[in-house]
């Protein structure tokens, strides 16, 4: 008896979908194949087709969900919940709260919906909305607190509750790497791969910098941002030919994203969160969701105690004409003085030295820093790498080399 009190009411819950595109898949064969009869009924029994014309796929239709269907992180959950009486006895005194319970924390979706009197055939009906924020599994939780007429066998107040699981998958798969550069910059280099069974369409995929940077996206169309990209070995992808934003992602298709991260300040160096990706993505029937990643962190780079930053050097040159890169030398001890020789080693590629490779700079005092300009003659087109600068410390004998300082694209003339 205690069973059917409990059974008085019935829950149901929908998921709110929208519906997808389908279309038909022709498959046409000989007529004199042994299949050519098999295939031709499969095409008559397909709703999408065309009667009269079935190996032509004259469009698509869309398709209601047949279930649940895939939830992906950074979607907006919605569902309806419908909680009626199906039994002949009216109850009393109803409560209805929805809650959703992740692997981490519990939401509240509803507060306590009541009902004073319920009758045969009425209905409570509650549509809620919640951003999806973890993976894993999730379960929908409705609980039911109603009375029972006083002629019932028993007039104690009711508890029910109702379990409905569901998993949530991650749609994007986003990979990082960071680069430091001169003068404390860094870039960061983000791979954004499609991992759901359907096209995406990104909609924005920004940099949101820490308080200590100042971001500036490189993935436009212009010939410097080409030319980074070119130099980082990051692809270029021809939908960047199409106006940004929707930018449309095949199932398991990717894209390579570069940003700069200028400091605001000195201090900026000492700071390993750079900031964090924030995307908006959304389905071929226009339902959005966000993604944002956790706060990326860097490697701090540990200075030696003489930097050599580049200051000016161009893009590009012309092969057989020279052109100078600029340069600034800073002593970066409290106490101790560098009597500084540069030495330029000329075993290097696509290019050589032009001056003196060895000269004495003369001293340079503990945090003051020297200007200093080499001249590169380069003999071949391509992209060089200016390499090959070398310190030596007179006083204590200790040698300080720098290598891959910049790159300049070489052009025919």
């Amino acid at each position: 008896m205690e069973k059917d009190v409990k059974s008085l009411l019935s829950i149901k819950v929908l998921r709110l979908v929208k519906p997808a595109m389908i279309g038909p898949l022709p498959l046409t064969c000989d007529s004199r194949d042994l299949v050519s009869d098999l295939w031709e009924r499969e095409l008559r029994m397909d709703v999408t087709a065309t009667p009269g014309i079935e190996n032509l796929s004259l469009g698509q239709f869309l398709r209601l969900p047949q279930g649940f269907g895939n939830m992906y992180l950074g979607e907006t959950f919605t569902c309806y919940v419908v909680i009626q009486n199906e039994s002949p006895v009216g109850v009393t005194n109803v409560s209805v709260r929805v809650d959703l319970q992740t692997t981490t924390q519990k939401f509240t979706l509803t507060e306590n919906r009541t009902m004073s009197l319920m009758k045969t055939g009425d209905t409570i009906d509650l549509i809620m909305n919640h951003e999806i924020k973890e993976m894993g599994k999730h379960m929908l939780i409705c609980t039911l607190t109603y009375s029972v007429p006083s002629s019932a066998p028993t007039s104690e107040p009711i508890f029910v509750e109702r379990f409905f699981k569901f998993q949530v998958k991650k749609p994007l798969d986003v990979k990082t790497k960071l680069y430091n550069a001169e003068a404390d910059e860094v870039f960061l280099e983000a791979q954004v791969q499609n991992i759901t069974a359907m096209p995406l369409c990104l909609e924005k995929v920004d940099l949101e910098p820490s308080s200590g940077f100042n971001c500036i996206s490189m993935n436009g169309t212009s010939e410097k941002d080409l030319l980074i990209r070119t130099r980082m070995d990051i692809q270029q992808s021809t939908n960047f030919k199409q106006k940004w934003p929707n930018l449309l992602l095949d199932v398991e298709g990717s894209q390579q994203f570069l940003y700069r991260l200028i400091p605001k300040a000195d201090n900026a160096r000492t700071m390993t969160n750079i900031g964090k990706l924030d995307i908006v993505w959304k389905t071929s029937m226009g339902s959005h969701g966000r993604l944002q990643t956790s706060q990326l962190q860097r490697q701090i780079t540990v200075l030696n105690d003489l930097r050599l930053i580049v200051e000016k050097v161009p893009d590009t040159s012309l092969v057989d004409k020279p052109f100078d890169t600029q340069c600034r030398i800073v002593n970066t001890t409290s106490d101790r003085d560098m009597d500084l020789r540069l030495e330029l080693d000329p075993a290097i590629e696509g290019y050589i030295w032009v001056g003196v490779t060895k000269t004495n700079l003369g001293i340079l005092a503990p945090t003051n820093q020297l200007n200093l300009t080499v001249s590169i003659f380069p003999f071949r087109t391509g992209l060089i790498n200016v390499s090959g600068i070398r310190l030596v410390d007179l006083n204590r004998g200790e040698k300080f080399c720098f290598n891959d300082l910049t790159q300049v694209l070489v052009l025919q003339k």
